[in-house]
């Protein structure tokens, strides 16, 4: 009976966790009622497919890198390809010093393909707020180096990133517990000046608005998946209730673990790069 039992329990979460990987993307691509209708030449739907690798060491430090497709549905058609490994380390138990080199590579349907390099530097800040509640603050600076296939210049700008994270752990017991981790964060991001060589509109706005909600489940001890919904805004945090959504994004995270994650002080973090 217990055997029976497990597999009953085994059975319905990979239909849960199906049902999500494969339903929410297409609510994504038909949420029309997100956008403003006045605005509908700057509509983006986008859907991302992410591994994360992160091994730990024995003391303070880590390494990760995100490796990912990237898929655009609307306006200017493109897929990128992207790879962006990072170190941490720990300064203490809250505080973290974070570097990395993201590399990049769009391939538009109708336009010039691009390329990007984009080196970044950040520090972190960790509050266990209660036993179960995370919260987080995450600032960088990145240079952006842009390249093109076609007969544009290269170019470069400057942008500040600052995100505020909140994650939140169910008890085991709890009725959602093979999903046992919700999230919720909002990231601003400003460029020091616009790009105004490349006729994509994402290099035009001097500041843009993300928000980002996310639901995870432990696979192992060792892996996790994430699902995560975002909404951009082109403008600042105090005037989203006055704005349309620019970007609607889903995205589909695999965390593989490796290292001596136990003894690690930024293994339960929440600090993504």
């Amino acid at each position: 009976m217990a055997i029976y039992h497990n597999k009953t329990s085994f059975l319905s979460n990979i239909t849960c966790t199906t049902l999500l990987i494969f339903c929410f993307p297409s609510a994504v691509l038909h949420a029309d009622n997100f956008y403003d209708s006045n605005n509908s030449s700057s509509k983006s739907k986008q859907l991302s497919l992410e591994v994360y690798p992160q091994w730990y060491s024995h003391e303070d430090f880590s390494v990760q890198g995100n490796i990912g497709i990237e898929k655009e549905f609307e306006n200017n058609s493109w897929i990128q390809y992207y790879m962006k490994p990072s170190g941490t380390y720990a300064l203490d138990n809250n505080w973290a010093l974070h570097g990395g080199l993201g590399g990049y590579y769009k391939d538009y349907q109708d336009d010039e393909n691009r390329w990007e390099v984009r080196p970044y530097v950040g520090v972190s800040h960790y509050y266990p707020w209660t036993e179960n509640l995370v919260l987080s603050s995450y600032v960088r600076a990145e240079e952006r180096y842009y390249a093109y296939n076609g007969d544009k210049n290269s170019t470069n700008t400057t942008r500040l990133r600052f995100r505020l994270r909140s994650a939140y752990t169910f008890d085991a017991d709890s009725f959602i517990s093979y999903w046992d981790k919700f999230t919720l964060g909002a990231e601003v991001f400003k460029s020091e000046e616009n790009d105004e060589s490349s006729d994509n509109p994402d290099d035009k706005d001097d500041i843009e608005t993300r928000v980002t909600l996310g639901l995870e489940r432990r696979l192992s001890q060792e892996r996790k998946l994430r699902l995560e919904l975002a909404w951009k805004y082109k403008s600042e945090p105090y005037q989203l209730s006055g704005s349309s959504v620019n970007t609607i994004y889903f995205k589909v995270k695999y965390y593989p673990v490796w290292g001596e994650k136990v003894r690690n002080k930024l293994f339960d973090r929440e600090i993504d790069e």
